[in-house]
């Protein structure tokens, strides 16, 4: 971990208003959790875990507290998936894929792919590695954030080629 990524995700704590808080008595499988609570607004984090766990860690729980406690509970889905088809095979199709996508996107890998691509935004490419290095569950979901941050970073670059050809004096 690079002290910009340390400096990054501490800031983007604070810019939460969380605090961020270390112990060493938390059981070894549980890396770290969030007290969202309005008197406490704490991420905990495992002390014993690496630095890349901890990056992770951070990333992890503010990602649970801007998607699920500061705003909507309500997942926002493609809209393939919710819209009122006429073909029976169509709906049928949508309502199998509904069940996959609400079943593997839970909250916790929701998290994780926020935290992944926040990693990758900020350059710490080695720290998401070394996640997955040691955590082979995390594995899809690193690919789909990696997947995902590329799209971003091409449509972003296309949308920007575009302007400043719609609108070259203005970009």
């Amino acid at each position: 971990m690079t002290r910009r990524t340390k400096q990054i995700v501490r800031g983007l704590a604070a810019n939460n208003d969380l605090r961020i808080k270390y112990v060493s008595d938390l059981p070894p499988t549980v890396h770290g959790f969030l007290d969202p609570s309005k008197a406490s607004r704490t991420i905990v984090v495992n002390a014993n875990k690496s630095k890349s766990d901890h990056v992770f860690t951070i990333l992890h729980e503010i990602a649970h507290f801007i998607l699920h406690f500061e705003r909507s509970h309500r997942m926002r889905l493609p809209w393939y998936l919710t819209r009122k088809w006429k073909s029976e095979r169509m709906i049928q199709f949508s309502k199998e894929l509904m069940q996959v996508v609400l079943r593997k996107l839970n909250v916790e890998h929701q998290a994780d792919i926020w935290a992944f691509c926040a990693l990758f935004q900020i350059g710490a490419t080695d720290d998401a590695q070394a996640i997955v290095a040691h955590d082979s569950e995390k594995r899809w979901t690193f690919r789909l954030a990696f997947a995902s941050s590329i799209y971003a970073g091409i449509k972003h670059r296309v949308k920007r080629a575009i302007n400043g050809i719609v609108h070259p004096f203005t970009t």
